[in-house]
């Protein structure tokens, strides 16, 4: 009897002991997954500060933070610029702030926020230098990622507001820009929305916009982070690539080729 008392005493123990034991296990775990992950790229995002971070495009900033255990990895920076050569000429953009979240879990995906004073500049298709500064209400975009390199990338901004190179003010409501690799196709899925768009002489209620970018395998270097943005254009072209025109929904009516061109013509 005393015998059979001990053991019933042990397996009581190992039933109580043993889902703690294993909850601590699996904490410790993810603690140290998570600090391995967090260190890894809190040491890549230190190498790329003030260099190129693909082919041609650098990124720089004064500041940075790291946390979000253990489901994120989150960064917020301070002074952040991303600037380079884009398909026509150069382009810079800065954010007094800006905060990344990585999943530590899951499937490759970034989430982004952008708020403070923001500042673009780039160059269009007819070589035209433009720069504008404005001040969003709410910036967030996010970027899926696969073996393949940029799979999907979604942005949308509300109540915004500015100043155009000239220093003339702009407003707008809400924008919305989508990009996607064609599933089982060699194209890319571009489309844009706008609400509420007001310049000093124009004025938008409402756009959408959606075309296809042919040939998207010669785009496949740039979206791996491979080859910089102007040699993959140019390789585009020489392949024939074309910007073929989907959806177009413009109020007050307007030529829908001119207005694609002239909000993607920075990008190709």
């Amino acid at each position: 009897m005393p015998a059979h008392g001990k053991m019933m005493n042990y397996s009581s123990r190992f039933w109580l002991y043993a889902p703690l034991a294993l909850f601590l296990a699996l904490a410790a775990w993810a603690m140290i997954y998570w600090w391995v992950v967090a260190r890894a790229f809190d040491d890549k995002l230190n190498a790329v500060n003030g260099h190129d971070a693909v082919p041609g495009i650098s990124i720089s900033y004064t500041g940075k933070t790291i946390s979000g255990f253990p489901f994120n990895v989150d960064v917020v920076f301070t002074g952040l610029k991303i600037s380079g050569a884009g398909a026509h000429g150069p382009f810079a953009w800065s954010s007094e702030k800006f905060a990344l979240h990585r999943l530590t879990y899951g499937r490759a995906q970034d989430i982004y926020e952008a708020a403070g004073q923001q500042a673009l500049s780039w160059t269009d298709g007819a070589g035209k230098s433009h720069h504008i500064t404005f001040l969003p209400g709410s910036l967030r975009a996010s970027a899926i990622t696969d073996a393949k390199g940029l799979a999907r990338f979604d942005l949308d901004m509300v109540d915004a507001g500015g100043k155009d190179s000239d220093g003339a003010p702009f407003t707008l409501a809400e924008s919305q820009f989508h990009m996607r690799r064609t599933p089982g196709q060699d194209s890319l899925d571009i489309a844009i929305r706008a609400d509420e768009a007001k310049t000093a002489d124009m004025l938008i209620h409402s756009l959408v916009v959606s075309t296809t970018l042919s040939h998207a395998k010669v785009l496949a270097p740039l979206l791996a982070g491979t080859r910089s943005w102007p040699a993959a254009d140019a390789a585009w072209r020489q392949a024939g690539g074309a910007a073929q025109p989907g959806k177009q929904t413009v109020n007050p009516a307007m030529d829908a080729r001119a207005t694609i061109d002239a909000i993607l013509g920075p990008l190709y």
